[in-house]
């Protein structure tokens, strides 16, 4: 991953291990205990980008601006968003932050000040500031990072802002934990890492016990929609020690372990099992592709499949693949004319054709401007063969 295409670098091998890299949009939240790792992982981020000359930028809320800017260097702009600093008022420090991603694509952010925003602003103003920009980097398909200090901000701050944001990785206690990775593999949400910083480096290592414990009772949670109290009442322990056990930060007795799994009606196997959470897949893809065709959503398991094409002034064109089953087109601009079986129907912007018995062979743009359209396919089932 060196910066092209989609996916970039965050200069720390095991994260983009274990994240496939950084997506460009990704605005990811550290909850932390320590600014140590953090700072760290901002440095790695930083050093990447000014390596590769593209923009990037630092927003301070507390440190002297001077001595961080000969910290990380020339190729970093800081932004000083102390109380008297320039960027210190909230639209001011926003209207900064959008116009530099703007203006040097695709723009890296790291703003170290969540918590002294809150402390001066108040809670509520700064989650709203967050709520702003957060997802208008994300539409320019810049990559910010941001501090969270977990015992600074507390728990509702934190859940509002898991709320908009793509990514949220909590460290503490020596170990790095998914909260949220929006655009990865269900495998990814909920992973629990030893994490350490060695000579500078920070190095994750799957914890795969406490990791397995805090994904199963999560997911037990949410399938019988209890709360964690509930949980606690059960293996008769505090909710503290369930939130802990969630978390990775500690583990449950082996004798607590049956107990609940007792009075959950389940083996100790079934709760300790994996299985993804949300009842969602999201894939993301660059909005500027060079293939005509660009696979949106191509999972085999789903049994439907998403592709996007477009067609250049006057331009045809034809699937790549023959398919059986349903197909739907949808055109989002231009004026198309499909060819299915014999028949040609021409589509504006805004229509929609669905074959059911004739397979659509052909497409052609009939304007001279650009034409945009959605290919969903649906796959028949296997059939089942008689026994």
């Amino acid at each position: 991953m060196d910066g092209n295409g989609d996916r970039v670098t965050s200069g720390v091998a095991d994260v983009d291990t274990l994240m496939g890299g950084l997506l460009l949009g990704d605005n990811v939240v550290w909850v932390l205990d320590d600014n140590e790792v953090v700072r760290h992982l901002e440095d790695a981020l930083l050093a990447e980008v000014t390596a590769r000359g593209e923009g990037c930028f630092y927003v301070t809320a507390g440190q002297d601006p001077v001595r961080l800017q000969a910290r990380l260097g020339p190729g970093v702009t800081v932004l000083d968003a102390r109380p008297r600093g320039p960027c210190g008022d909230a639209a001011v420090l926003e209207t900064a932050i959008i116009e530099g991603a703007r203006n040097h694509p695709p723009g890296y952010v790291v703003v170290d000040g969540l918590a002294l925003f809150a402390r001066r602003w108040g809670a509520a103003k700064s989650v709203a500031f967050f709520s702003r920009v957060c997802p208008r980097l994300f539409d320019l398909g810049a990559v910010a990072y941001w501090r969270a200090p977990r015992a600074e901000l507390g728990r509702s701050f934190i859940e509002q802002v898991t709320n908009v944001t793509q990514c949220v990785l909590e460290i503490g206690d020596g170990h790095l934990r998914v909260v949220k990775a929006e655009g990865r593999p269900a495998s990814v949400q909920g992973r629990l890492l030893r994490l350490q910083l060695a000579d500078g480096e920070v190095r994750l290592e799957d914890e795969r016990a406490l990791g397995r414990l805090g994904r199963g009772l999560e997911r037990v949670r949410r399938e019988r929609n209890l709360h964690q109290s509930d949980l606690a009442r059960m293996a008769g322990v505090t909710p503290s020690a369930i939130s802990q056990a969630e978390s990775g930060r500690r583990g449950l007795s082996l004798d607590t372990l049956l107990v609940l799994s007792e009075r959950l009606g389940m083996g100790l196997d079934e709760l300790l099992a994996s299985a993804p959470t949300g009842g969602y897949v999201l894939a993301r893809h660059p909005r500027t592709a060079a293939e005509p065709t660009t696979a949106l959503l191509d999972d085999p398991k789903a049994g439907l499949r998403a592709y996007l094409v477009r067609l250049g002034p006057g331009e045809s064109g034809a699937p790549d693949l023959v398919h059986k089953g349903a197909e739907l087109v949808l055109v989002a601009s231009g004026l198309v004319q499909l060819t299915i079986g014999s028949d040609t129907p021409v589509m504006r912007a805004g229509d929609a054709v669905l074959a059911t018995t004739e397979a659509v062979t052909g497409w052609r743009n009939l304007m001279n401007g650009p034409a945009l359209l959605f290919w969903v396919l649906r796959d028949e089932p296997p059939k089942r063969t008689a026994r």
